[in-house]
């Protein structure tokens, strides 16, 4: 089983947005092929935001292509990797679909869940978690359309973390631990994930996005990817080394304290834990299994 013919040809297109707008005129879109896009249709949001759930979907995807090519009033973005160009990031393949396909589908359904999330709290409208919600309902959705185990990963990954940007706004400036993390959660998938942001803070202002905005958007984005570069360039320091775990477990030099240290320091790579207390209950716990089994 492989994508409908019709879903993959609009996200293959420059003009995507205006032929996913011609699948939702037609009853396509919402009926055959993502019926849930369906319950975000004349669904208000806080003031912020100009355009319905549903239109801002569609709006995300032409506003990330408005972002690769003629920018925002006569301004354009900057490759902002010195490492690899966005076009060359973009053409990579995910199960034989270039990765900027994959992106406009991700746009079109980052904000799926936000219907079914909604709740009033402290009289203002909130989403509680729409980005993990969509991303489970869209494990089962992609894979029924005949999307590939690779390409529902990415999308469904870029729609758990596409507020994780936001994360790094409220708490400047983001640590490299912080931007470790943030690579590892996305399994490498940093600018895509960036330019999803990008898209969607455009389409959530709609015609009211100025230059000015753009400016800030893509100077935040630049300053993300390149310090997440230098940040997995270096090494992370370990949170606890051979001689603290022997003086706090009455450990001695050997076979064991490296067992254990290399269980502590794993778990720590894999974003499992972040503080010195966290490493030292795992080392404690590692060393009770490893001594029970000999």
């Amino acid at each position: 089983m492989t994508p409908p013919r019709d879903l993959l040809d609009a996200i293959a297109r420059d003009d995507a947005e205006s032929r996913l707008r011609a699948l939702d005129a037609d009853g396509t879109l919402t009926s055959g092929l993502l019926p849930e896009l369906e319950e975000g249709r004349g669904f208000e949001q806080p003031a912020l935001h100009y355009y319905t759930v549903l239109e801002h979907n569609l709006s995300a995807v032409g506003a990330l292509d408005r972002a690769l090519g003629e920018g925002v009033e006569g301004l354009r973005m900057p490759d902002p990797s010195a490492e690899i160009p966005v076009a060359e990031w973009l053409s990579r393949e995910i199960d034989g679909h270039p990765l900027l396909h994959l992106l406009r589908l991700s746009c079109l359904v980052h904000d799926i869940a936000k219907p079914r999330t909604a709740e009033v709290r402290e009289g203002k409208l909130r989403f509680p978690r729409h980005g993990p919600v969509g991303a489970e309902l869209l494990e089962g959705r992609l894979g029924a359309l005949g999307f590939e185990r690779a390409s529902v990963d990415f999308v469904t990954t870029m729609v758990r973390y596409h507020l994780r940007p936001g994360e790094f706004a409220r708490s400047w400036p983001p640590t490299d631990r912080a931007l470790r993390r943030f690579a590892r959660d996305l399994d490498g998938q940093t600018l895509p994930l960036l330019l999803l942001q990008l898209a969607d803070g455009m389409a959530t202002r709609g015609p009211n996005y100025r230059r000015e905005n753009f400016e800030r958007h893509i100077a935040f984005l630049g300053h993300i990817v390149t310090r997440t570069e230098e940040a997995l360039r270096e090494e992370e320091p370990a949170l606890v080394d051979g001689e603290e775990l022997m003086r706090e477990l009455g450990l001695s030099s050997g076979r064991l304290l490296g067992a254990v240290l290399t269980s502590v320091r794993e778990a720590q790579l894999a974003g499992e834990v972040d503080d010195r207390a966290t490493a030292l209950a795992l080392a404690r716990q590692s060393l009770e299994r490893l001594t029970a089994e000999g």
